[in-house]
């Protein structure tokens, strides 16, 4: 048995990688697929701009799930500065604890800004949107919300209103202006269908490289060894931190563990994945991911492999394909110390043993 079964076969021995029992999440369906799938939150208030209009048709366009935010359970907007026109929320921020199943944040123009930026409990929702992994998508003066919640620290002009959609840091895209008055130049003009265009490239790049991770480990349900080799690059610059104190370094190293996975004993039985959060460098070339993990297997009818793990690792784009280039896996140390005192007190009240 070579490396990565010893690897397998010693965790289990030791109950590290089986805790059969124990609480885990199922697998996580993969996050933003294809245009027509997107759950997109956009935040409004009293004085929203008429840019809303718009937006919203775009968004209904696209086939995508709009629901409405807002710290007022209604609001009157602005259009043609008529307050005539009121709109309610569909969720209230005080209530939206989780943010599964949401893709992006979109702020849109307004004067709602205003009041947006003196509201602590709207700048900590935005600060949170953002941690949970969601695209913060702005233009004109929903920018100056995004810095207010202190996701960015730009300067009044060109870098805070750039002339084009831009992605200014990692999950937040800032639009032009344009949405009303000066110094904007009327609704017609907010760049809602590029702030769209931009919400789905980053989120369809996204959609690729979570397949690409989670095929790394997925090809082995099927033995479909071409897939798991079209996961991660075939040079030196591959390495692997194992839960072990062997790592993997290079391809030329790592390609020899097939003969075990191959091997008709080896049977991978499940693999779930969640709580996948992945990061995307401005330069578009480089990429990174934390998730957690169950690889599940057996080796001549035992059960084995490893549970509740921590998997991170780094991607780049290679002539216009992701793939993996450092991975490491590892498990976190309480859990494991308690598995083993469970253990031990277990073996210690068996009355066979004594």
């Amino acid at each position: 048995m070579n490396r990565v079964g010893r690897v397998f076969l010693g965790l289990a021995v030791l109950g590290l990688a089986i805790s059969l029992g124990a609480g885990s999440a199922p697998a996580a369906d993969l996050g933003a697929g294809p245009e027509g799938s997107l759950n997109v939150l956009v935040l409004l208030g009293e004085w929203f701009g008429d840019a809303y209009f718009p937006l919203a048709k775009e968004i209904e366009a696209r086939g995508w799930t709009m629901k409405r935010i807002g710290v007022d359970a209604e609001y009157r907007g602005c259009f043609n500065k008529a307050r005539d026109i009121v709109l309610r929320s569909d969720i209230l921020v005080p209530d939206l604890k989780d943010f599964a199943g949401y893709d992006a944040l979109i702020i849109p123009s307004g004067p709602q800004w205003r009041k947006f930026n003196e509201d602590q409990a709207v700048l900590k929702f935005v600060r949170s949107a953002h941690a949970a992994g969601l695209i913060i998508a702005s233009f004109c003066v929903g920018n100056t919300t995004v810095k207010a919640a202190g996701l960015v620290d730009l300067p009044n002009g060109p870098e805070l209103f750039p002339e084009k959609v831009t992605l200014v840091k990692e999950r937040v895209l800032l639009g032009p202006r344009g949405g009303g008055p000066p110094p904007g130049d009327g609704f017609e003009s907010a760049p809602v269908k590029e702030l769209c265009n931009a919400v789905a490239r980053e989120l369809a790049e996204k959609a690729v490289i979570e397949k690409t991770i989670r095929d790394n480990i997925g090809w082995a349900l099927t033995k479909d060894r071409p897939l798991a080799e079209s996961t991660m690059v075939h040079d030196e610059s591959l390495f692997i931190f194992n839960p072990t104190s062997e790592p993997t370094i290079g391809w030329d190293q790592l390609v020899k563990n097939f003969d075990f996975w191959m091997d008709p004993r080896f049977k991978a039985t499940k693999c779930e994945i969640w709580d996948m959060r992945i990061g995307v460098a401005r330069s578009g070339d480089a990429a990174w991911w934390s998730c957690l993990l169950n690889d599940l297997a057996e080796w001549d009818g035992k059960p084995t492999g490893w549970k509740d793990t921590r998997w991170t690792g780094v991607l780049e784009k290679r002539d216009g394909r992701w793939v993996i280039v450092q991975m490491h896996f590892s498990f976190a140390a309480d859990k494991v110390a308690a598995q083993v005192r469970a253990k031990l007190e277990t073996e210690k009240s068996d009355p066979k043993r004594k």
